[in-house]
């Protein structure tokens, strides 16, 4: 799940994260458990266009 950069820096330094870099992509492994290990329900669009292929992740609204 997303966090904010500078939660991203503090783990780093504290040692609770590995940056991570692939293909011009920026993230950070944890290297200790999740202190919250609620699950995002998401949905997944398709766009199959004529030249490219789009994908859309967003988070689905909470069924109450």
């Amino acid at each position: 799940m997303p966090t904010t950069p500078s939660r991203a820096r503090r783990w780093i330094k504290s040692g609770k994260a590995t940056p991570f870099w692939k293909k011009g992509v920026f993230c950070v492994r944890l290297n200790v458990e999740p202190s919250n290990t609620t699950r995002q329900l998401i949905a997944v669009g398709i766009d199959p266009g004529s030249k490219r292929e789009a994908f859309k992740e967003r988070p689905t609204p909470e069924n109450n």
